[in-house]
């Protein structure tokens, strides 16, 4: 299956499974907007008496009954409230959701960096691997030969040894990798992965002033953390407003034993002083005092996440281009010379492996730096919430 970037985040967007969660939250705010669309929000109350009319003496004249159908009305305005909080946990589920929806992206951006990474440390391992083998085929012409040793041709086919185990961990890297990203992409497990795209890309433009600036108005986790908080502070207006004393109206209708008929309006309202729900409410409002002051934890943890993703941005390109010039162009020179002496007898063997380490080192630690660099600007990403790039560039909050 071939897999891009920029596949491998609208697939993570799309079915990771931790959006299960949040997908489940936002279908069941539905019922507390359809709960505060009803007209009445306490059901109306029948009341029925019946009884007998007895006359002094011991006689009875006849049957009284009086039928009588009352509704309660919030003097604290529960249906408004009640409206009000049920916006704010829509906004608050689209909020977590958009938040979870960007962890994924991130998840899945990593995932398929690791991939991609893995891979290449695979090419590079095969490369010392090839280049291993060509060394113990000299050495075992040379030994022929009587130019050497028998222990410089069993140094030589260590180093096979090495390099062969070598591939073999690279190999498990990818599997692990592989697993990984088909988790976060809801890709069938055993589907095999054709990961395309390059380590390293045109660099991007990033403003880091007006990122910052970016980053306090639409950090997914910001807005989730706002959205809490508010929902919280609407939770803890309905619970006020549920407690408040609700008038009860309704008409009783009589007939007496008398046969009189009695048509009567009647108005109930609980004396002020005592609220029941008091407890209740203050630890609501307790809630929402902490769900507020955790927004502002929020945004200094993002804010320092922010920075540490620059820096290391920063340093990774710096790390990446100063390897490919200070590193491995010399490296792969020596080498080669080291390869070519050797072979006509004018170097040792020791020399030819010490120039591969340190060409082979130097190729898998700008690997590393160059997938970094993408790793950073994918983590930047998700802060400003913005769209990656077609062909996987990612945009990372550039202006």
């Amino acid at each position: 299956m071939p897999l891009d970037f920029i596949a491998a985040v609208r697939l993570a967007e799309l079915h990771a499974p931790e959006l299960l969660g949040p997908q489940a939250e936002r279908q069941g705010v539905l019922g507390l907007r359809e709960a505060a669309a009803r007209s009445f929000h306490r059901p109306p109350r029948l009341e029925v008496s019946v009884g007998p009319r007895r006359v002094p003496g011991g006689g009875r004249l006849g049957i009284d009954a009086t039928v009588g159908i009352f509704q309660e009305f919030s003097t604290g305005r529960y249906g408004a409230e009640l409206d009000r909080y049920a916006t704010a946990a829509k906004l608050r589920a689209e909020a977590n959701l958009d938040a979870v929806r960007r962890d994924a992206r991130i998840r899945a951006a990593h995932a398929w960096l690791d991939a991609l990474e893995a891979r290449a440390m695979l090419n590079i391992r095969k490369r010392s691997l090839d280049g291993a083998k060509e060394i113990l085929r000299i050495a075992q012409a040379r030994l022929s030969a009587g130019r050497s040793s028998p222990g410089e041709a069993a140094l030589a086919q260590s180093l096979v040894g090495t390099a062969q185990a070598s591939v073999l961990g690279a190999e498990g890297f990818i599997t692990t990798a592989d697993a990984t990203l088909r988790h976060v992409c809801g890709i069938e497990l055993h589907r095999r992965l054709d990961i395309q795209g390059a380590l390293e890309l045109p660099p991007e433009v990033i403003h880091e002033d007006a990122l910052r600036n970016h980053v306090r108005e639409v950090a997914p986790d910001l807005l989730a953390a706002r959205a809490h908080a508010n929902s919280a502070e609407q939770a803890a207006k309905l619970g006020r407003a549920h407690s408040k004393p609700h008038l009860e109206l309704g008409p009783t209708v009589s007939r007496e034993g008398t046969g009189e008929w009695v048509i009567l309006g009647h108005l109930r309202l609980p004396l002020p002083g005592v609220d029941p729900a008091a407890a209740d409410n203050a630890e609501r409002q307790l809630s929402a005092n902490i769900a507020r002051s955790a927004v502002g934890i929020t945004e200094q943890a993002i804010l320092r996440d922010v920075e540490i993703a620059l820096h290391e941005r920063e340093h990774a390109m710096r790390i990446r281009d100063l390897l490919r010039t200070g590193s491995i162009e010399p490296a792969e020179r020596a080498v080669h010379e080291a390869e070519l002496q050797y072979e006509v007898g004018r170097a040792d063997l020791i020399s030819v492996i010490t120039s591969r380490r340190e060409l082979f080192d130097a190729l898998e630690r700008w690997t590393r730096a160059a997938v970094d660099v993408r790793r950073a600007e994918a983590t930047l990403q998700r802060y400003v919430a913005l769209e990656p790039q077609q062909k996987g560039r990612p945009t990372a909050g550039a202006r």
